[in-house]
């Protein structure tokens, strides 16, 4: 008699491995599992909203520990070897005849260019995992990403925080410091704009966070599948319970606006706890 082939219905371990939707979206089958979320993937495919919020919130931990994890890195590893390799250059250059011009220039050349990528390893580090936002709060980190980003693109930049942002869970946070970092990047790449406002306000009842430009602006389309910079900064407004909006037409600049309900920020302690220096 031949043998019945077990099919996902009767097989428990074909069973198991479903595919996860979050905001609408599925996401593919992980083969390597975050140790972060192994405990929200243990619940049955129920479907229910809390579940899927936990697993998202969960994933979103797991990143930002990720990136955490790849700037100390670089920070620690690659840049203090390029730190090493610059000052044996000054060695060498120190050793070498004043008659040696050639080969004084080239090695001149190095040092430089070692600074530069020495500069840019910690800058990828800075943009992976800010480190004041840790250790100082959000207000003290975008006012200094605000800094960085108008001496590098020589597009002004004015930072306003209504409000006491002691309240802010890590988490939160960071969403907000990540949606201003991609708003930044948009305004950059295609604003063509010469001044950015960006106002942070916290009231009894919401967080708002808004980033207006100056630019050249565009004809916001309903229906139309938006770039993937404004599709990143809606789908983490919403992992934290917020709202996000855009608003723009041509010639007149654009602005972004997230709101967060203060009722979303109690729902985030565990993780900030969990997130916060030194644990």
């Amino acid at each position: 008699m031949r043998k019945k082939t077990p099919t996902a219905r009767n097989n428990p371990d074909k069973r198991s491995r479903r595919h996860f939707r979050l905001n609408g979206t599925k996401t593919p089958r992980l083969r390597h599992t975050p140790e972060a979320i192994l405990p929200f993937l243990t619940f049955e495919h129920s479907g229910t909203e809390e579940a899927l919020q936990l697993l998202t919130r969960r994933l979103l931990q797991a990143q930002e520990d990720e990136r955490r994890s790849v700037a100390r890195e670089l920070h620690d590893g690659l840049n203090q070897t390029l730190a090493m390799l610059g000052v044996e250059v000054s060695i060498a250059l120190d050793q070498l005849p004043s008659s040696a011009r050639s080969a004084r220039r080239q090695l001149q050349q190095i040092r430089v260019r070692v600074e530069q990528l020495s500069e840019e390893v910690r800058q990828i580090s800075h943009r992976l995992h800010p480190a004041l936002l840790e250790h100082l709060g959000l207000v003290s980190a975008l006012r200094s990403y605000c800094s960085e980003f108008e001496e590098s693109r020589r597009i002004e930049v004015r930072f306003v925080c209504e409000g006491s942002t002691s309240r802010i869970p890590f988490s939160i946070a960071t969403c907000l410091y990540r949606i201003v970092q991609e708003a930044l990047n948009n305004v950059a790449k295609h604003a063509n704009a010469s001044h950015v406002v960006i106002r942070l306000h916290l009231g009894e009842h919401d967080i708002t966070l808004s980033l207006a430009d100056n630019g050249q602006g565009f004809r916001v389309q309903p229906g139309r599948t938006p770039g993937l910079g404004l599709i990143s900064m809606e789908e983490r407004a919403q992992i934290v319970g917020g709202r996000f909006s855009i608003e723009s037409s041509v010639g007149t600049g654009t602005k972004v606006e997230v709101v967060v309900p203060a009722k979303e920020t109690s729902k985030w302690e565990p993780l900030s706890e969990i997130t916060s220096p030194g644990k």
